[in-house]
Protein backbone atom coordinates (compact mmCIF):
# COMPACT_ATOMS: atom_id res chain seq x y z
CA UNK A 1 0.00 0.00 0.00
CA UNK A 2 1.38 3.42 -0.87
CA UNK A 3 0.52 7.08 -0.51
CA UNK A 4 1.22 9.84 -2.99
CA UNK A 5 2.98 13.06 -2.03
CA UNK A 6 2.96 16.00 -4.44
CA UNK A 7 5.94 18.27 -4.96
CA UNK A 8 6.47 21.13 -7.40
CA UNK A 9 9.54 23.00 -8.56
CA UNK A 10 9.69 26.33 -10.36
CA UNK A 11 8.87 26.14 -14.09
CA UNK A 12 8.19 22.41 -13.79
CA UNK A 13 5.05 20.35 -13.69
CA UNK A 14 4.18 18.97 -10.26
CA UNK A 15 5.30 15.41 -9.73
CA UNK A 16 4.05 12.67 -7.46
CA UNK A 17 6.44 11.00 -5.03
CA UNK A 18 5.14 7.64 -3.92
CA UNK A 19 5.84 6.81 -0.28
CA UNK A 20 5.25 3.44 1.32
CA UNK A 21 2.55 3.61 3.98
CA UNK A 22 4.84 2.13 6.62
CA UNK A 23 7.35 4.95 5.95
CA UNK A 24 4.61 7.53 6.43
CA UNK A 25 3.66 5.86 9.70
CA UNK A 26 7.25 5.86 10.94
CA UNK A 27 7.59 9.56 10.26
CA UNK A 28 4.32 10.30 12.06
CA UNK A 29 5.36 8.18 15.07
CA UNK A 30 8.72 9.95 15.32
CA UNK A 31 7.16 13.40 15.16
CA UNK A 32 4.56 12.50 17.80
CA UNK A 33 7.29 11.22 20.14
CA UNK A 34 9.24 14.45 19.72
CA UNK A 35 6.23 16.51 20.80
CA UNK A 36 6.52 17.61 24.43
CA UNK A 37 2.86 18.50 24.92
CA UNK A 38 1.34 15.58 23.01
CA UNK A 39 -0.48 17.73 20.44
CA UNK A 40 0.09 15.08 17.75
CA UNK A 41 -1.08 12.09 19.81
CA UNK A 42 -4.68 12.03 18.60
CA UNK A 43 -3.67 12.73 15.01
CA UNK A 44 -1.31 9.73 15.08
CA UNK A 45 -4.06 7.42 16.35
CA UNK A 46 -6.45 8.74 13.68
CA UNK A 47 -3.89 8.22 10.92
CA UNK A 48 -3.15 4.65 11.98
CA UNK A 49 -6.84 3.83 12.34
CA UNK A 50 -7.43 4.86 8.72
CA UNK A 51 -4.95 2.19 7.60
CA UNK A 52 -7.09 -0.77 8.64
CA UNK A 53 -8.64 -2.78 5.81
CA UNK A 54 -12.09 -2.46 7.38
CA UNK A 55 -11.84 1.34 7.42
CA UNK A 56 -10.41 1.42 3.88
CA UNK A 57 -13.38 -0.63 2.67
CA UNK A 58 -15.83 1.67 4.46
CA UNK A 59 -14.20 4.79 3.04
CA UNK A 60 -14.12 3.25 -0.42
CA UNK A 61 -17.87 2.66 -0.25
CA UNK A 62 -18.55 6.23 0.87
CA UNK A 63 -16.37 7.71 -1.87
CA UNK A 64 -18.00 5.48 -4.50
CA UNK A 65 -21.47 6.65 -3.45
CA UNK A 66 -20.35 10.28 -3.53
CA UNK A 67 -18.75 9.93 -6.95
CA UNK A 68 -21.83 8.24 -8.45
CA UNK A 69 -24.09 11.24 -7.86
CA UNK A 70 -25.09 13.15 -11.00
CA UNK A 71 -23.58 16.62 -11.21
CA UNK A 72 -25.87 19.64 -11.11
CA UNK A 73 -26.35 20.94 -14.69
CA UNK A 74 -24.71 24.26 -15.49
CA UNK A 75 -27.38 26.69 -16.80
CA UNK A 76 -24.83 28.29 -19.13
CA UNK A 77 -24.33 25.00 -21.00
CA UNK A 78 -28.06 24.33 -21.58
CA UNK A 79 -28.23 25.71 -25.18
CA UNK A 80 -30.13 22.85 -26.71
CA UNK A 81 -27.12 21.32 -28.38
CA UNK A 82 -25.26 18.40 -26.99
CA UNK A 83 -21.98 19.24 -25.40
CA UNK A 84 -19.02 17.28 -26.67
CA UNK A 85 -17.93 14.49 -24.43
CA UNK A 86 -14.65 15.55 -22.82
CA UNK A 87 -11.66 13.38 -23.53
CA UNK A 88 -10.14 11.54 -20.58
CA UNK A 89 -7.42 13.61 -18.98
CA UNK A 90 -4.30 12.37 -17.34
CA UNK A 91 -3.46 13.82 -13.93
CA UNK A 92 -0.80 16.50 -14.28
CA UNK A 93 2.59 15.25 -13.35
CA UNK A 94 1.41 11.73 -12.60
CA UNK A 95 3.67 8.81 -13.21
CA UNK A 96 2.75 5.41 -14.45
CA UNK A 97 1.58 3.17 -11.61
CA UNK A 98 4.32 1.50 -9.62
CA UNK A 99 4.24 -2.28 -10.14
CA UNK A 100 2.59 -4.31 -7.40
CA UNK A 101 5.95 -5.86 -6.52
CA UNK A 102 7.20 -2.43 -5.46
CA UNK A 103 4.27 -1.58 -3.20
CA UNK A 104 3.24 -2.89 0.17
CA UNK A 105 0.00 -4.61 0.96
CA UNK A 106 -2.04 -3.06 3.75
CA UNK A 107 -1.36 -6.00 6.07
CA UNK A 108 2.38 -5.81 5.42
CA UNK A 109 2.40 -2.05 6.06
CA UNK A 110 0.59 -2.50 9.36
CA UNK A 111 2.91 -5.33 10.37
CA UNK A 112 5.95 -3.10 9.78
CA UNK A 113 4.30 -0.24 11.66
CA UNK A 114 3.50 -2.45 14.65
CA UNK A 115 7.10 -3.68 14.77
CA UNK A 116 8.36 -0.09 14.70
CA UNK A 117 5.98 1.03 17.47
CA UNK A 118 7.02 -1.91 19.67
CA UNK A 119 10.64 -0.97 19.10
CA UNK A 120 9.93 2.62 20.17
CA UNK A 121 8.08 1.44 23.28
CA UNK A 122 11.22 -0.38 24.40
CA UNK A 123 13.36 2.73 23.93
CA UNK A 124 13.82 5.44 26.56
CA UNK A 125 10.85 7.62 25.61
CA UNK A 126 8.61 9.92 27.60
CA UNK A 127 6.18 8.03 29.86
CA UNK A 128 3.19 9.94 28.48
CA UNK A 129 4.20 9.53 24.83
CA UNK A 130 4.81 5.81 25.38
CA UNK A 131 1.28 5.46 26.75
CA UNK A 132 0.03 6.95 23.50
CA UNK A 133 1.92 4.30 21.54
CA UNK A 134 -0.18 1.67 23.30
CA UNK A 135 -3.29 3.56 22.18
CA UNK A 136 -1.85 3.33 18.66
CA UNK A 137 -1.44 -0.45 18.97
CA UNK A 138 -5.04 -0.58 20.16
CA UNK A 139 -6.13 1.24 16.99
CA UNK A 140 -4.34 -1.44 14.97
CA UNK A 141 -5.75 -4.28 17.13
CA UNK A 142 -2.20 -5.44 17.95
CA UNK A 143 -1.82 -4.87 21.70
CA UNK A 144 -0.18 -8.17 22.65
CA UNK A 145 2.07 -6.46 25.23
CA UNK A 146 -1.00 -5.52 27.26
CA UNK A 147 -2.39 -9.04 26.90
CA UNK A 148 0.88 -10.34 28.35
CA UNK A 149 0.42 -8.19 31.48
CA UNK A 150 -3.21 -9.25 31.79
CA UNK A 151 -2.06 -12.86 31.69
CA UNK A 152 0.36 -12.19 34.57
CA UNK A 153 -2.44 -10.53 36.50
CA UNK A 154 -4.93 -13.35 35.99
CA UNK A 155 -2.39 -15.97 37.03
CA UNK A 156 -1.47 -14.06 40.20
CA UNK A 157 2.19 -13.87 39.10
CA UNK A 158 2.29 -10.09 38.65
CA UNK A 159 3.59 -9.43 42.17
CA UNK A 160 6.36 -12.01 41.67
CA UNK A 161 7.55 -10.78 38.27
CA UNK A 162 10.25 -8.16 37.78
CA UNK A 163 8.80 -6.08 34.99
CA UNK A 164 10.90 -4.49 32.26
CA UNK A 165 10.27 -0.78 31.49
CA UNK A 166 8.17 -1.55 28.41
CA UNK A 167 6.05 -3.95 30.49
CA UNK A 168 5.59 -1.18 33.06
CA UNK A 169 4.21 1.03 30.29
CA UNK A 170 1.82 -1.75 29.29
CA UNK A 171 0.69 -2.04 32.92
CA UNK A 172 0.25 1.74 33.16
CA UNK A 173 -1.86 1.74 30.00
CA UNK A 174 -4.00 -1.09 31.30
CA UNK A 175 -4.61 0.64 34.65
CA UNK A 176 -5.40 3.98 33.00
CA UNK A 177 -7.89 2.36 30.64
CA UNK A 178 -9.70 0.83 33.60
CA UNK A 179 -12.63 2.85 34.95
CA UNK A 180 -11.79 1.70 38.48
CA UNK A 181 -9.92 4.12 40.77
CA UNK A 182 -7.09 2.37 42.64
CA UNK A 183 -7.26 2.69 46.43
CA UNK A 184 -3.50 2.24 46.76
CA UNK A 185 -0.71 2.27 44.21
CA UNK A 186 2.47 0.51 45.36
CA UNK A 187 4.23 -1.75 42.88
CA UNK A 188 7.77 -1.65 44.25
CA UNK A 189 7.90 -5.48 44.64
CA UNK A 190 7.61 -6.02 40.88
CA UNK A 191 9.61 -3.03 39.57
CA UNK A 192 13.36 -3.43 39.33
CA UNK A 193 14.54 -0.16 37.79
CA UNK A 194 14.15 3.61 37.98
CA UNK A 195 13.05 3.57 34.33
CA UNK A 196 10.21 1.22 35.28
CA UNK A 197 8.94 3.54 38.02
CA UNK A 198 9.17 6.46 35.59
CA UNK A 199 6.94 4.63 33.10
CA UNK A 200 4.30 4.00 35.78
CA UNK A 201 3.94 7.58 37.02
CA UNK A 202 0.98 8.45 34.72
CA UNK A 203 -1.09 6.01 36.83
CA UNK A 204 -1.14 8.67 39.57
CA UNK A 205 -4.05 10.19 37.67
CA UNK A 206 -6.10 7.12 38.58
CA UNK A 207 -5.43 6.38 42.26
CA UNK A 208 -6.27 7.73 45.74
CA UNK A 209 -3.02 6.82 47.48
CA UNK A 210 0.44 6.47 45.93
CA UNK A 211 3.42 5.06 47.83
CA UNK A 212 6.50 6.09 45.86
CA UNK A 213 9.12 6.26 48.58
CA UNK A 214 12.60 5.01 47.59
CA UNK A 215 11.70 4.71 43.90
CA UNK A 216 14.73 6.54 42.47
CA UNK A 217 12.55 9.41 41.31
CA UNK A 218 14.27 12.57 40.10
CA UNK A 219 13.50 16.09 38.93
CA UNK A 220 12.20 14.67 35.65
CA UNK A 221 9.70 12.55 37.57
CA UNK A 222 8.27 15.60 39.34
CA UNK A 223 6.96 16.99 36.07
CA UNK A 224 4.83 13.88 35.52
CA UNK A 225 3.65 13.90 39.15
CA UNK A 226 2.67 17.57 38.83
CA UNK A 227 0.74 16.78 35.65
CA UNK A 228 -1.21 14.08 37.53
CA UNK A 229 -2.03 16.53 40.33
CA UNK A 230 -3.36 18.99 37.75
CA UNK A 231 -5.55 16.46 35.96
CA UNK A 232 -9.28 17.14 36.01
CA UNK A 233 -11.04 15.65 39.06
CA UNK A 234 -7.79 14.19 40.39
CA UNK A 235 -8.62 11.46 42.96
CA UNK A 236 -5.13 11.53 44.52
CA UNK A 237 -5.29 12.35 48.24
CA UNK A 238 -2.17 10.73 49.75
CA UNK A 239 1.26 10.91 48.09
CA UNK A 240 4.54 9.70 49.61
CA UNK A 241 7.67 10.79 47.71
CA UNK A 242 10.12 10.28 50.58
CA UNK A 243 13.69 9.07 50.00
CA UNK A 244 13.88 10.28 46.39
CA UNK A 245 16.49 12.71 45.11
CA UNK A 246 14.05 15.42 44.00
CA UNK A 247 16.10 18.50 44.90
CA UNK A 248 14.99 22.13 44.84
CA UNK A 249 14.30 22.15 41.09
CA UNK A 250 12.14 19.02 41.35
CA UNK A 251 10.09 20.45 44.21
CA UNK A 252 9.56 23.63 42.21
CA UNK A 253 8.03 21.57 39.40
CA UNK A 254 5.94 19.62 41.91
CA UNK A 255 4.51 22.83 43.36
CA UNK A 256 2.98 23.71 39.99
CA UNK A 257 0.69 20.74 40.60
CA UNK A 258 0.09 21.59 44.26
CA UNK A 259 -1.15 25.05 43.27
CA UNK A 260 -3.65 23.69 40.74
CA UNK A 261 -7.36 24.07 41.63
CA UNK A 262 -7.79 20.41 40.60
CA UNK A 263 -5.29 19.22 43.22
CA UNK A 264 -7.08 17.76 46.27
CA UNK A 265 -4.00 16.28 47.95
CA UNK A 266 -4.31 15.94 51.75
CA UNK A 267 -1.01 14.27 52.70
CA UNK A 268 2.41 14.77 51.08
CA UNK A 269 5.57 12.95 52.21
CA UNK A 270 8.90 14.63 51.33
CA UNK A 271 11.22 13.14 53.93
CA UNK A 272 14.90 12.84 52.86
CA UNK A 273 14.38 14.27 49.36
CA UNK A 274 17.55 16.41 49.33
CA UNK A 275 15.59 19.59 49.99
CA UNK A 276 16.96 22.89 51.25
CA UNK A 277 15.48 25.86 53.05
CA UNK A 278 14.58 27.28 49.64
CA UNK A 279 12.50 24.17 48.86
CA UNK A 280 10.58 24.56 52.11
CA UNK A 281 9.77 28.15 51.22
CA UNK A 282 8.49 27.08 47.79
CA UNK A 283 6.28 24.35 49.29
CA UNK A 284 4.96 26.70 52.00
CA UNK A 285 4.10 29.29 49.36
CA UNK A 286 2.28 26.68 47.28
CA UNK A 287 0.27 25.44 50.27
CA UNK A 288 -0.74 29.01 51.12
CA UNK A 289 -1.92 29.82 47.59
CA UNK A 290 -5.61 30.53 47.07
CA UNK A 291 -6.05 27.41 44.93
CA UNK A 292 -4.32 25.05 47.36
Amino acid sequence: MRTEMYSEQKNQEPRIDRVQLSELHRTAVDQALESKNGHLDLFLRFLLGLSLDSIQTLLGGILTQTGSRSPVPDPQTQTGSRSPVPEPQTQIGSRSPVPDSQTESSSKSIRKTVQYIRKKIKEDSSAERTINLFHCLNELNKNTLVEEIKKFQRSGKLSNEKLEPHQCSALAFMLLMSEEILDEFDLKPCISSAAGFQRLLPVLRNCRKAILNSCDLTEKSCEIVASALQSSNSPLRDLDLSYNNLGDSGVKLLCAGLMSPDCKLQTLGLNSCDLTEKSCEIVASALQSSNS
